[in-house]
């Protein structure tokens, strides 16, 4: 089995807020059709955020988040 694209694990790239970047994610059903999407908050490809409704509140928690210094940390130790 392949591995995964990077679309396929994040969703489709809308916009990018600082170091964060703003990801849509569909939801299909059986036949091929969008049942539902979400926007995710994303750093160096791991999901900070996610199931947000509305892409402006996506910015407004990318923001958000900006102004607390939160990051993703590899080596996080504590």
């Amino acid at each position: 089995m392949a591995r995964k694209s990077k679309k396929e694990t994040l969703g489709a790239y809308v916009s990018k807020v600082g170091y964060f970047d703003i990801y849509q994610k569909f939801t299909y059903d059986r036949k091929g059709k969008v049942t539902s999407s979400e926007y995710r908050v994303v750093h160096a490809k791991n999901v900070i955020q996610g199931q947000i409704k509305d892409k402006p509140s996506a910015v407004l928690t990318a923001t958000e988040l900006m102004g607390r210094g939160i990051k993703y940390d590899k080596h996080d130790k504590s």
